[in-house]
């Protein structure tokens, strides 16, 4: 029984179907038709089994990559996330920086470090040649009417604004060419540079000679600085941004070091009249990839932010160089008052000179270091202006007279942010608790006094002299400048009086060693 189940399990449905199949088909020999029917049965049940392995490997397959994928982008998802949340870290900083930003100097390394970050790429700030403005202080808002209190009318209170002129008729005058740039001075580098460009300057390629002009071309197409072509693209009107992606193929870019190969894009910024101030420079020489269209579009934006905080720091310090410059004018005596009377004949001429010293020393002494914020603001100043703080140095800090002649102004400047020379509230101090007469001013007097005598030597083409322009620039300017020559008259007279006092002295001293030995002779002949 058991072997008939087993047979009829193992073969039953098989066998039933290999009968009827034999005997449909009828065949000749009807025992091999049934023998290659099981036969064929079981190699099909074998390559159903296989196939079905497959169909299991290859379903178990498809979800190992439907989640390797599903992985792949979740962690391309978080990468995109991380690095969004980096950006926008970032973008946080950068705007806490800027909009705390009180001199160009923090806008312009903030700007380079977040671009660096963002694309890999290389930053630098160029500052053109344009020349320094003054901006005029910003005008007060009108104060709001009284609640309840209408304006006044015609007749009533102020007057009501008067109508503007009507325009004249014709065409409308054409706005003056804006400035073209000779120069452009590298100020700020990324870290990997700064020593290779910092203070290197680019000069505007020579324009080439007119028509019929036998003047022979200018040399061209090595190293004449692609930077103005972004400068004057942008002054016309034209793209914001001066973009090229092989910058070694372009035989007018300058290489301030071996060529690489990589991009370069420009980026200019202007002033708050539409001038070109300075221009932002990025490169990926050796990264070996160009700019794509995200990072050009970024380094525009960041050109129109450095532009917008310029022309706030700017507008801010003028404000605050406004309300300081007036009221340090008026503590100076009327131009048109009477000059104050001459000495009396024989009054103390130190009197006279020290008198002088009250006016600059009262100047100084109401002065903070604020009031120097729009001076050291300035790339360049008149000369008069240089020649009076190169005075003033050499005597607040004599161990350093002797470098004075060497110094421009803005290695004046780093020395005094070095703190090699006193500057800001330091100076002030020094200025107003200076003594001549205790012999304060060491070694520095002979720089003083050829400074000071330059600032008031007019120039041999009979223009003014160079003191003249110096209240013009700044009124503390002015009052380091009174203090100056105030200070060299005072020590004229003292070092007068000491060679007199010492000449009376010798003079004595020779007058009774004659009258000793005038005696000694006379005892002697007795």
């Amino acid at each position: 029984m058991a072997d008939s189940e087993y047979l009829k399990k193992a073969l039953g449905s098989v066998l039933a179907k290999g009968v009827a199949e034999t005997c449909n088909a009828r065949p000749d020999d009807p025992i091999e038709f049934l023998a290659q029917f099981l036969l064929k049965s079981v190699a099909d049940g074998e390559s159903a089994v296989v196939l079905e392995g497959e169909k299991e490997v290859a379903a178990k397959k498809a979800d190992a990559d439907a989640q390797a994928a599903e992985l792949a982008t979740f962690k391309e998802q978080e990468v995109v996330e991380a690095r969004q949340l980096t950006h926008d870290k970032e973008e946080k900083r950068l705007e806490a920086v800027l909009s705390g930003a009180e001199v160009a100097e923090t806008v312009f390394s903030a700007v380079v470090s977040y671009a660096r970050a963002r694309t890999g790429a290389n930053g630098y700030v160029m500052l053109t040649d344009l020349p320094e403005k003054l901006l005029p202080p910003t005008p007060p808002e009108p104060a709001p009417a009284a609640e309840g209190e209408a304006p006044a009318a015609d007749g009533e209170g102020e007057a009501p604004p008067e109508e503007p002129p009507p325009e004249p008729e014709g065409e409308p005058e054409e706005p003056p060419p804006k400035y073209a740039p000779k120069t452009l001075e590298y100020v700020v580098s990324t870290a990997p540079d700064e020593a290779l460009v910092i203070g290197k300057v680019l000069e505007r390629p020579p324009a080439p000679p007119e028509e019929g002009d036998d003047t022979p071309p200018p040399p061209s197409g090595v190293g004449e600085g692609v930077t103005f072509t972004a400068v004057d693209d942008f002054l016309a009107g034209g793209a914001k941004v001066y973009h090229e992606p092989k910058a070694v193929e372009n035989r007018s870019v300058k290489f301030w070091y071996l060529p690489r190969i990589g991009s370069y894009a420009a980026a200019p910024f202007e002033d708050v009249n539409g001038e070109v101030k300075g221009v932002l420079g990025f490169d990926t020489l050796g990264l070996e990839r160009p700019f794509s269209a995200e990072d050009v579009a970024l380094i525009e934006s960041l050109a129109v932010r450095t532009s917008t905080e310029l022309k706030r720091i700017e507008q801010t310090v003028a404000d605050e160089f406004h309300v300081q410059n007036d009221a340090l004018k008026a503590m100076l005596p009327d131009p048109a008052a009477e000059p104050p009377p001459p000495p009396e004949e024989g009054a103390d001429p130190f009197d006279a000179a020290k008198a002088s010293l009250e006016l600059p020393a009262t100047m100084l002494g109401s002065c903070t270091p604020s009031h120097f914020k729009y001076v050291e603001s300035r790339r360049q100043c008149p000369p008069g202006v240089l020649l009076t703080f190169k005075g003033v140095m050499a005597l607040l800090a004599p161990d350093y007279a002797a470098e004075m002649g060497q110094l421009s102004w803005p290695m004046l400047k780093q020395a005094a942010s070095n703190g090699d020379l006193p500057w800001g509230g330091d100076l002030f101090e020094k200025a107003v608790s200076f003594d001549v007469m205790n012999g304060d001013g060491g070694e520095g007097w002979e720089v003083a006094e050829a400074m000071a005598a330059e600032v008031e030597a007019a120039p041999e083409d009979g223009g003014a002299p160079p003191k003249d322009d110096i209240l013009a620039f700044a009124a503390v300017a002015h009052a380091l400048y009174l203090w100056l020559a105030g200070s060299v008259a005072v020590h004229k007279l003292k070092v007068e009086k000491e060679a007199a006092e010492a000449a009376a002295a010798a003079e004595a001293a020779a007058a009774a060693e004659a009258a000793a030995a005038e005696a000694a002779a006379a005892e002697g002949g007795e």
